[in-house]
C-alpha cells in the first residue's frame, strides 16, 4: 500500500490553503494522503528549539503507517516539513522510498543535519551549502533522488544555486521549476494565477511519484 505523508512549512499548517490545494489536487489523482499539524500551530507558538518535538512526530507518523502495511511511504514537506526529511533516521525507514520538498528553503540556515541543533544553537543565518553536499550524498544509499519543486522566483534558495549544490552531489537532486512563483508559490505578476502555480506543483509531485 501507499501513502503520501504531507509535511507543512514554518508558518502554515495542513488547513492552510497551499496545503489543502496540494492535498485534494492528489486525492483527485487517486493518491492516498495524510496530512497533520505540528503542535506549535495548534499552539502559536514557534517551532520548538532544535526541532525536538517535531522530528520525533515524523517519525512516529511514519512508523505508525508502516505498522498498517503501508510498504510505499512517501514524503512530500513544504520548505521547513521537507528539510525535517532530509535525515537518515526518516529516509532509513522501511517504506520512505520518496521524498519531495516544496520550496527548498536554503538561505534560511536550517543545517542539513540536525543533529547540529541539538548541541549547538544556530545563530544568524549560516551557509549550510558543504553540508547539504554531503547529507545529500549520504542520503543516496537510501533514496535514488532527492526530488525538489521550487518556484523561479523564490529568493530563498535561487534555482541557479540549487543547480550549482546539485552538481556537487552528483546529480543527486531532481529539480523542478514552476515559473513566475515564490516560495510560497505564489505568482510574481499577471503570466500565472496562483491556482495554476498550484496545479503546476500537483502536477510536478504526481510526475515523481
Amino acid at each position: 500500500m501507499e501513502i503520501n505523508i504531507l509535511i507543512h512549512g514554518n508558518s502554515e499548517g495542513f488547513n492552510s490553503e497551499f496545503m489543502q490545494f496540494i492535498n485534494n489536487g492528489l486525492n483527485k489523482a487517486g493518491k492516498k494522503t495524510f496530512g497533520f499539524d505540528f503542535d506549535y500551530i495548534a499552539n502559536g507558538t514557534a517551532p520548538s528549539g532544535s526541532f525536538i518535538e517535531e522530528h520525533p512526530k515524523i517519525k512516529k507518523i511514519i512508523n505508525d503507517h508502516v505498522n498498517k502495511g503501508y510498504t510505499k511511504i512517501h514524503l512530500i514537506g513544504k520548505s521547513l516539513g521537507g528539510v525535517l526529511c532530509l535525515d537518515e533516521e526518516i529516509v532509513g525507514n522501511v517504506g520512505v522510498s520518496k521524498i519531495v520538498i516544496l520550496g527548498f528553503p536554503y538561505l534560511l540556515g536550517y543545517p542539513a543535519d540536525l543533529s547540529l541543533l541539538k548541541t549547538k544553537p544556530i545563530v544568524g543565518k549560516p551557509n549550510f551549502r558543504d553540508e547539504y553536499i554531503r547529507q545529500c550524498k549520504k542520503l543516496g544509499k537510501f533514496l535514488s533522488k532527492v526530488n525538489i519543486v521550487q518556484g523561479a522566483n523564490d529568493l530563498l534558495c535561487d534555482p541557479e544555486e540549487l543547480e550549482e549544490l546539485n552538481k556537487s552531489v552528483g546529480n543527486a537532486i531532481n529539480i523542478i521549476k514552476i515559473d513566475n512563483a515564490s516560495h510560497g508559490f505564489k505568482s510574481i505578476n499577471a503570466e500565472t494565477t496562483v491556482e495554476q502555480n498550484y496545479n503546476k506543483v500537483v502536477s510536478a509531485i504526481l510526475g515523481v511519484l
